[in-house]
């Protein structure tokens, strides 16, 4: 039986917020995997309401939780839960109660059924592997012309089976053999694209047009004035290459054109051109940012949009100015506005993007009149942050983007302050509902993507989605590869130029449900070969 080790541990900033309880899970005690985004599940209420350096007793009836007060020496908390989801009121003990506290250990040994029950609640933050790959055996009469398979079946970690391309060794340019007696090798590869793909480029969007061309925008920064705001988010860049290996830094394959550009406003501050995004619709070009509407203000962050009617690597970008309303409907552009992005849908066209009013960051959503209009009688809000993954440092639903498959629309977006804790979550609708009915959303109790300690992947977010040249779908987004936090003396995530490109090949769970897995470790482009057996045997 798979031996299940849980771990009880705080992140010890010095608030309430991170000296709770977090939980991960290990299968050998070297890897371990967060739940809940690496956010607490349980928060203390009584004495100076944070704990550190928790540790558990298991007994029969279940687990005794015991922790430190960090600002009462004499001080602990106890509290006991059944399965580290519901848990007993805590309670403030002092030392001559808290007596198991030394013998006890951070770490206890869980069932797998905890663990389900655990995930079900807090996620999955695991990769997907290959776990069995399908061999062929073949019987035809001798001298017969036989197929070769193009796809064989892979069984992934999730449980899910894969169509996977197969490769026959020494036969890569036939499709028929002539039936005997033979055992032929090949193999399925599995791609990991280099890690990061594109650097200093936060919230990429990737799309690949009708005749084979992938096109890459993001948020701009400048390495060489970190942190430094006004040399940051200044440009547009069009990035454009035949495969997505073709768009990382160094390929030589890509070529790269400046469409938009704007100064730094008064005061040095940046104009905070974010989250680019290019979209064809109705066989014209357009590129969605957001951009200050106030020269004085740096904060008055609006959508705008700009067209181009031909080629989008040669022709003219016209800038049409800020997205436009029907109505005054007195919410849609009214504060904080940023992150939009398309969804093309039963032959309309809509908007989503995040708004803050006035401090929690929606997401809403409405019909487009037109490209550069949107139907604004009505707006309707889709999610807003609520679970403490969504609340870390500022409440933040942001960066919408959408998958349609197997019935259903899913959009993914990110949450929370733009530290390591940055994830995705993800809500839910049938392709049939009413996509601007907040009803027809169910959303994910947890994030659906988060950071990595095991791959070294940290604060991945405000994705995109795009498929591979062989059909295989991608996802796009941003991550760091060193741990910061909001925190952190003199530390600016939003100017850190840190936040670099990636993609990744995803999959797909039993039940219908996209698997992001965990963000990949960094790494050149490398294809991982998995062999397969095909035995042809003659009658």
């Amino acid at each position: 039986m798979e031996k299940i080790l849980l771990k009880v541990y705080t992140l010890d900033w010095n608030n309430p917020e991170s000296d709770s309880l977090h939980l991960a899970y290990s299968y050998d005690g070297k890897d371990w995997f967060e739940l809940n985004g690496n956010n607490g599940v349980l928060f203390v209420s009584t004495g100076s309401k944070r704990m550190v350096l928790p540790r558990v007793v298991k007994d029969t009836a279940g687990f005794s939780v015991l922790a430190k007060d960090p600002e009462n020496e004499d001080n602990y908390y106890s509290v006991f839960t059944s399965d580290f989801i519901d848990y007993d009121d805590i309670e403030c003990v002092d030392k001559s109660r808290a007596t198991d506290y030394d013998a006890a250990s951070d770490v206890v040994e869980i069932g797998s059924d905890l663990l389900k029950k655990l995930q079900e609640k807090f996620g999955k933050p695991e990769p997907v592997n290959v776990l069995k790959v399908e061999d062929v055996k073949i019987k035809a009469k001798k001298g017969a012309s036989v197929p070769l398979p193009e796809e064989v079946s892979v069984t992934l970690s999730n449980g899910y089976v894969s169509k996977e391309k197969v490769v026959w060794e020494g036969y890569e340019n036939e499709s028929y053999i002539t039936a005997e007696n033979k055992v032929i090798k090949g193999h399925v590869g599995f791609r990991h694209y280099k890690n990061p793909l594109i650097y200093h480029r936060a919230d990429p969007f990737i799309t690949k047009s009708d005749n084979g061309d992938y096109y890459f925008v993001a948020s701009h920064t400048d390495m060489e004035h970190n942190l430094v705001g006004e040399y940051q988010y200044r440009y547009i860049l069009l990035r454009t290459a035949r495969t997505i290996a073709g768009l990382a830094d160094g390929s030589g394959e890509y070529t790269e054109r400046t469409v938009y550009t704007r100064d730094p406003l008064p005061g040095n501050c940046s104009p905070h051109i974010w989250a680019p995004e290019i979209h064809n619709i109705n066989g014209k070009w357009y590129i969605y940012f957001t951009t200050v509407t106030d020269e004085n203000n740096c904060w008055s962050i609006r959508p705008h949009v700009l067209e181009c009617d031909g080629d989008p690597m040669k022709d003219e970008w016209k800038f049409l100015g800020p997205i436009k309303k029907t109505v005054d409907d007195g919410l849609a552009f009214t504060d904080f506005s940023l992150d939009h992005t398309i969804l093309k849908h039963n032959g309309e066209v809509y908007l989503f993007w995040a708004e803050k009013h006035p401090v929690l960051s929606d997401i809403y959503a409405a019909r487009m009149e037109n490209p550069w209009t949107i139907d604004s009688s009505r707006v309707t809000k889709v999610v807003a942050p609520e679970y403490n993954w969504e609340l870390h440092g500022f409440p933040v639903c942001e960066g919408p983007s959408f998958l349609k498959r197997n019935g259903k629309i899913f959009m993914t977006y990110s949450a929370s302050g733009t530290d390591s804790l940055y994830c995705m979550g993800m809500i839910t609708a049938d392709e049939n509902s009413d996509i601007l009915d907040a009803k027809s959303w169910t959303k994910s109790k947890f994030p659906v993507f988060q950071s990595s300690d095991i791959t070294g992947q940290y604060g991945p977010g405000h994705n995109s989605f795009t498929v591979d040249e062989d059909g295989n779908d991608v996802l796009v987004y941003h991550a760091r590869q060193e741990k910061h936090y909001l925190n952190d003396p003199g530390y600016q995530p939003l100017y850190d130029a840190g936040r670099n490109a990636s993609v990744m090949r995803f999959f797909w769970n039993p039940d219908g449900t996209p698997n992001f897995g965990i963000p990949t470790e960094s790494g050149e482009d490398t294809t991982y070969l998995y062999e397969v057996t095909l035995t042809v045997e003659t009658v």
